[in-house]
C-alpha cells in the first residue's frame, strides 16, 4: 500500500480519522480517491443514500403530509368514555399471551367519513386513521369498516303540521325501510303528547310498513320524554351498531319528565348515532294563532282581534332552542341534522341517512393516560387524505 495511505475495515473508524484522527494518520482527500478499494466506495454510497431518503421522509412528514390530511373538529371525552364489551382488534396478534386488554378502558367511537361534495367514503384503511387524545398520539387497537348491522329507532312527531301530510310522512319512511340491509332492524315510534311503539325492533318488512300505516296525527309534542323512553328502554346493549332517526320540529310542549339537558347528557355516554330530519314549522303555528285569534266587537260594533301571548311552543325563541338541540345532541353524537321542507328532500334525507348508516367506520384505543372519574379528555380523529369531513362524536360521558 502506498505511503500515507490506510485501509478502514468499518465506516467507523473512516469517520473518526476524519473527525478525531491525528494530521499524520488522516487520509488525503486525493489519495483516498484513487486508492480506496471499491467495494469501501460502495459502502459510503449507501450510507449517503439512506441519509438522503430519511431527510426527504422527514420532509414530507413534516410538509407533504400537512397539506394532505383532514381532521374532525375537536371532541370531548368525560370520564371513561365506555362499558361495552371488549372489541377484537383486527391488526393486531390477541393470540399473545403478554398482551393485556382491560374491557371497559376501550374508548370506541363511530367516525363518518365524507368527500367535498357529501358522498361517503368508504374506501380507507387502518393506516390511514389516527387519534390523538389531549393533542397525544393514540395507538389505535380496534378499526372496523365493516358493514356492521344497524338497529334503527325511526322516531316520527306526529303533531299537526302543514309542512308534510301524513300520508307524505308515511311515504318517505317506507322509503326509508327499503333501503336498509336484510339483516338491519327497525323499531317504529311515533309521539304527540305521549310515545307509541308502533312495532319493536324486527328486520320484517311486512310488519314495518304496518306499523308506519298505523301513525296517526295528534296535538302536543313530548319529544324530550319520546327520546329518553327510548334510549333507556329500547336501545339496549348489543352486536351491531344503534340509531336513532328524528322526524320532528324540535319543539317540546308537552314533556314531564325530561328536558333538553338530560337527554343531551344520557345519548353524551351512549354510542348511538342521532340523525334528526328537521323540519320548520314556525309559520305554521303563526297562521293557525292569526285563525284561532279571539275576535271581540267594540262600542261601535266594530270586530278587533285580541292578541294572546304566545303559548309554550309558539315563541320564536322556542324554535331557536328546538333547533339548537338537535344540532347538539347529533353533534355529540356523531349524527347530523337534515333540514327539509318538501317532500322530495325528504326522501332525499331518508335516503341519505341509510347510505350513511352503511358507511360508518368504528375506532377504538386504549388510553395512554390514566382517566380520572369525571374527567374531560379532547380528542381528534385525523385521516391523511386532503378534502375530506369527518365526523365522529363530540363529547362522551362517564355515567
Amino acid at each position: 500500500m502506498p505511503q500515507g495511505t490506510h485501509e478502514y475495515t468499518t465506516l467507523t473508524q473512516f469517520a473518526q480519522s476524519l473527525r478525531f484522527g491525528p494530521r499524520s494518520t488522516r487520509l488525503p482527500a486525493p489519495q483516498f480517491q484513487r486508492y480506496t478499494p471499491l467495494r469501501f466506495h460502495m459502502k459510503l454510497l449507501h450510507v449517503l443514500i439512506c441519509v438522503a431518503v430519511i431527510a426527504l421522509a422527514e420532509v414530507q412528514g413534516q410538509s407533504g403530509r400537512t397539506s394532505g390530511y383532514s381532521e374532525s373538529g375537536t371532541a370531548r371525552i368525560s370520564g371513561r368514555s365506555t362499558n361495552s364489551k371488549a372489541l377484537p382488534d383486527k391488526s393486531a396478534d390477541l393470540t399473545d399471551p403478554e398482551i393485556v386488554r382491560v374491557n371497559t378502558d376501550l374508548v370506541t367511537i363511530p367516525v363518518r367519513i365524507l368527500s367535498e361534495n357529501g358522498k361517503p367514503i368508504a374506501n380507507l384503511r387502518r393506516n390511514e386513521f389516527k387519534i390523538f387524545e389531549n393533542g397525544l398520539d393514540q395507538q389505535i387497537a380496534y378499526f372496523s369498516d365493516d358493514e356492521q348491522p344497524f338497529t334503527v329507532v325511526l322516531i316520527l312527531d306526529m303533531s299537526y303540521s302543514s309542512v308534510f301530510k301524513l300520508e307524505d310522512i308515511q311515504l318517505a319512511a317506507r322509503i326509508f325501510v327499503s333501503k336498509l340491509r336484510e339483516h338491519d332492524r327497525v323499531m317504529v315510534v311515533s309521539f304527540d303528547e305521549k310515545a307509541r311503539v308502533l312495532c319493536e325492533a324486527t328486520n320484517d318488512r311486512r310488519v314495518l310498513r304496518l306499523a308506519i300505516d298505523g301513525a296517526r296525527i295528534g296535538s302536543g309534542t313530548a319529544l324530550y320524554d319520546t327520546l329518553d323512553m327510548v334510549g333507556r328502554t329500547k336501545l339496549e346493549v348489543g352486536p351491531g351498531r344503534r340509531a336513532i332517526v328524528l322526524l320532528s320540529d324540535g319543539v317540546d310542549t308537552a314533556s314531564v319528565s325530561s328536558n333538553a339537558k338530560s337527554v343531551e347528557t344520557f345519548f353524551g355516554e351512549e354510542d348511538v348515532l342521532v340523525y334528526p330530519i328537521y323540519y320548520d314549522t314556525y309559520s305554521d303555528v303563526q297562521k293557525s294563532r292569526r285563525k284561532d285569534a279571539e275576535i271581540r266587537y267594540d262600542e261601535d260594533d266594530r270586530p278587533y282581534v285580541v292578541k294572546a301571548p304566545p303559548k309554550k311552543g309558539e315563541r320564536e325563541q322556542d324554535y331557536k332552542t328546538a333547533k339548537s338541540f338537535l344540532d347538539r345532541v347529533s353533534t355529540e353524537t356523531g349524527g347530523r341534522v337534515y333540514i327539509v321542507s318538501s317532500t322530495t328532500n325528504l326522501n332525499d334525507a331518508f335516503a341519505n341517512i341509510a347510505e350513511e348508516l352503511r358507511k360508518i367506520y368504528s375506532i377504538g384505543y386504549y388510553p395512554s393516560e390514566d382517566r380520572q372519574p369525571g374527567g374531560v379528555y379532547d380528542i381528534k380523529v385525523r385521516v391523511y387524505r386532503p378534502n375530506l369531513k369527518i365526523t365522529t362524536r363530540n363529547q362522551l360521558r362517564d355515567r
